[in-house]
């Protein structure tokens, strides 16, 4: 049986739960900030507004990957056990260990201190970054979601819907806004942009990156594929729901910072979006920016404390992890252990206070996986023809193909951006990655003693 699930139906999620978590992972905090880079290396509205519908294309293909392999095995695990059942446990282990180390734990403490930092001043009781106050509200706030996750992945999912439709709410608020309520008058001109190398064709160039990655996370629905009910058709739904629903809100987003600032008023300010907020929703549009960041952030990690555990969950039983970790609890079929042990990993970089480093550095090494997900569908296509696809890839292979070369070029570009830029960078994700593999064989060996 390829789907395994203690729970009763009830208490299953259900396409529309799916579907939140798929868009909860991609939408997070990178729409307020992200377009300002990509302006200022686009300079021009219609290369902009390309850039963007190009990521959408990128991300459907990734999405259709994905689909596949997640109706094909809908485990425990996902991402890792495709890899798994295409090449084996030790590129699984690799990619297990670096999400479970560092990208999942350390970005649950980047996204505590953006929760923290906009939460400021509207909750009482949040202080400033930094002051005690904000760290013990970042220590509650991952205790709480962590708390709620262990009741059952159906109660850690109200919470994430709760704060992916408010999410919505705030991003559409701003859309009809930019319409229905600013004049084009208020706008002032664009100021004179200068291109970097290349003219515009080089700055695409470069723009593409930030926006490939503003595009990542529909794959964490495929993590927790036995919690939905049905995964075999509706994990595979929601990843293609979700990424087209993304797609949409990031071009009309987009559209309507352009339509209220300009070119020239996204690119360099680093306030765009609180002064698209000010002339769209009024005196207070800032304040409910603020709030509406910080309730994003929150659901970013409601995503990651609900979907990574059970990439414990899935290592412990193929005996790359303890087996205690891999035990669901009898009456909620949480993973009790495993959402402790990913809660006191993140609360160790929350109270580092410098996981945004580390988390930068290991981007490239994750799109390695990427590109090995694609060959792991061309290569289980080629070498397993019997498996059952509920959902079959459309156009293959050009679609994993296609997105393979992507995947490729993004680990190029970055690891060329960071030599040019921070060569610091690639050593630290190189050494995770190198780090994983050394450990690789006396971890085993550690846990079939244990």
């Amino acid at each position: 049986m390829l789907a395994d699930t203690t729970n009763s139906p009830g208490k299953l999620l259900n396409l529309f739960d799916a579907t939140m978590l798929v868009m909860g992972g991609i939408i997070g905090v990178g729409i307020f900030f992200n377009p300002r880079a990509i302006a200022e290396l686009v300079p021009e509205p219609t290369a902009f507004i390309a850039l963007w519908i190009l990521g959408g294309l990128v991300a459907l293909l990734g999405a259709l990957t994905f689909a596949e392999l997640g109706s094909t095995f809908p485990k425990a695990g996902g991402w890792y056990v495709f890899l798994r059942e295409a090449f084996g446990p030790f590129p699984a282990f690799l990619f297990g260990s670096v999400v479970l180390a560092v990208v999942a734990t350390g970005a649950t403490a980047v996204m505590l201190s953006i929760c923290t930092s906009n939460l400021h001043g509207i909750v009482p009781g949040i202080g400033a970054p930094g002051s005690t106050s904000a760290k013990v509200a970042g220590v509650v706030i991952l205790l709480s979601i962590t708390g709620l996750t262990m009741m059952g992945a159906k109660v850690g999912a109200r919470l994430q819907n709760a704060c992916m439709l408010v999410k919505l709410a705030a991003i559409c608020a701003l859309i009809l806004g930019a319409w229905f309520v600013f004049t084009p008058t208020q706008a002032p001109p664009d100021p004179a942009i200068a291109l970097g190398p290349g003219g515009i064709a080089g700055g695409m160039i470069r723009a593409a990156l930030p926006v490939f990655f503003a595009f990542g996370g529909w794959q964490m629905v495929c993590y927790i594929a036995p919690q939905v009910r049905d995964p075999q058709k509706n994990v595979p739904r929601a990843i293609l729901l979700g990424v087209a629903g993304v797609v949409v809100v990031y071009v009309a987003i987009n559209a309507a910072y352009l339509h209220v600032l300009g070119i020239g008023g996204i690119a360099g300010n680093h306030e765009f979006a609180s002064e698209m907020a000010r002339r769209t929703l009024g005196s207070t549009g800032g304040e409910i920016l603020r709030a509406a960041i910080g309730i994003s952030a929150l659901g970013v990690c409601a995503v990651t404390v609900i979907a990574t555990p059970w990439l414990f969950v899935a290592m412990s039983r193929e005996g790359l992890f303890f087996k205690r970790f891999g035990e669901l609890h009898p009456r909620t079929g949480a993973p009790v252990n495993a959402l402790l042990a990913q809660m006191v990993l993140a609360l160790g970089y929350w109270l580092w206070g410098q996981a945004e480093m580390l988390v930068d550095s290991v981007v490239f090494v994750e799109w390695i996986f990427h590109a090995l997900v694609a060959i792991a569908l061309l290569r289980l296509r080629a070498t397993r023809p019997e498996l059952p696809r509920p959902f079959e890839t459309p156009f293959h292979p050009l679609v994993p193909v296609a997105y393979l070369l992507v995947a490729i070029a993004i680990v190029f570009g970055t690891l060329v951006q960071a030599f040019q830029t921070n060569g610091r960078a690639i050593v630290i994700g190189l050494s995770v990655i190198a780090l994983a593999a050394i450990v690789y064989r006396p971890w085993k060996k550690l846990v079939a003693r244990s």
